[in-house]
């Protein structure tokens, strides 16, 4: 089960990743949208994504369909791993899954700074014995405030909020 949120993973990053200058360009006609099912069945998951842009339009939706995942998620950063972290972090609230996880081997710093967003500030604290690291940082003009829970040597993402825009 593992091995296919890999194949997920990799396939929704890698259509981000190819979509980025057709994001950019549709943002001058409205909010572009990815737009996807993920099938669960026979030996590995099937992903199909497209782009559809809606003007003024930011409607987030997800629901599930007996072995697969059906979804459209606004995407306002041009920055794909943004784009890649807010799809996952609505799937994991969305569904109450772990199996939508992100699970970090570095620190919340170095993987920010690694996919291309500037940290501005940082705190460390404790809640009910669990340690959290809250993030602001800010890709381009876009700010946001992002959230990890460390579990033994790693980071799970717990939340990812766009601050003064479009939530």
């Amino acid at each position: 089960m593992t091995m296919w949120w890999k194949k997920v993973h990799k396939e929704l990053l890698e259509f981000l990743e190819d979509s980025v200058s057709e994001i950019h360009k549709e943002m001058r006609y409205g909010v572009p949208h990815v737009v996807g099912e993920i099938r669960f069945s026979g030996d590995e998951p099937h992903v199909e994504l497209s782009l559809i842009t809606f003007n003024g339009s930011r409607h987030p939706l997800a629901f599930s369909d007996g072995d697969s995942v059906k979804f459209m998620y606004p995407v306002e950063d041009t920055n794909p791993y943004v784009a890649f972290l807010e799809i996952m972090n609505f799937f994991e609230r969305t569904f109450g899954d772990s199996r939508f996880r992100l699970v970090l081997r570095a620190s919340p710093v170095e993987f920010l700074g690694g996919i291309g967003l500037e940290v501005l500030w940082t705190n460390e604290y404790l809640i009910d014995g669990a340690e959290f690291v809250q993030v602001w940082a800010v890709s381009g003009t876009a700010r946001y405030n992002v959230l990890f829970e460390k579990r033994g040597k790693g980071f799970v993402l717990r939340d990812i909020k766009r601050i003064g825009g479009p939530q």
